[in-house]
């Protein structure tokens, strides 16, 4: 008898745990994006990358003509260097140097410039998607939204993807 008590105690405790947590699963719904997909697939994004490449333009043919004055210089070197005299030739290799130092300089000022743009637009980008995530949670009775990268395993009718991609559009 007290073993069959014992047994009913603890089936009624294992039951009432089972029933509690099943409750408690129930009571939260968690979904899942794909921020990557939802990223690549923004209009806006072609149209920053044109905007931040035209903004960028002239420094970048400053640069192209300065990469243009070195290969004009170094070629002049190939193509006279032995009928030019010894003074002539340390001039035209201390030019081209002082070329390549200053391209270097401007190329890694214009790279530098245009990566901090491009961060800038993207966080911005990142907010709008944000925004989107939360309203379509919200629309969706969404607890808890958790990014597709995250994931090990969901099932696919917890993807809002496609719902936070319409939203955007």
């Amino acid at each position: 008898m007290k073993k069959f008590i014992k047994v009913a105690g603890l089936s009624l405790a294992v039951l009432t745990t089972s029933l509690v947590a099943n409750a408690a699963q129930a009571a939260e719904k968690i979904g899942y994006v794909n921020t990557a997909k939802v990223f690549q697939t923004l209009p806006q994004r072609e149209a920053i990358a044109k905007k931040l490449q035209s903004e960028f333009k002239d420094q970048k043919a400053q640069l192209d003509s300065l990469q243009k004055k070195i290969q004009t210089k170094m070629d002049k070197v190939r193509r006279d260097g032995q009928l030019l005299s010894e003074d002539d030739m340390r001039k035209l290799q201390i030019e081209i140097g002082s070329l390549q130092a200053e391209y270097k300089v401007q190329g890694q000022s214009l790279e530098r410039d245009a990566q901090q743009r491009e961060a800038a637009e993207k966080q911005k980008l990142f907010v709008t998607i944000q925004d989107a995530i939360k309203e379509v949670s919200e629309k969706q009775g969404y607890d808890m939204i958790i990014d597709a990268q995250a994931l090990q395993y969901a099932k696919p009718d917890s993807d809002i993807t496609d719902a936070v991609i319409k939203e955007l559009k």
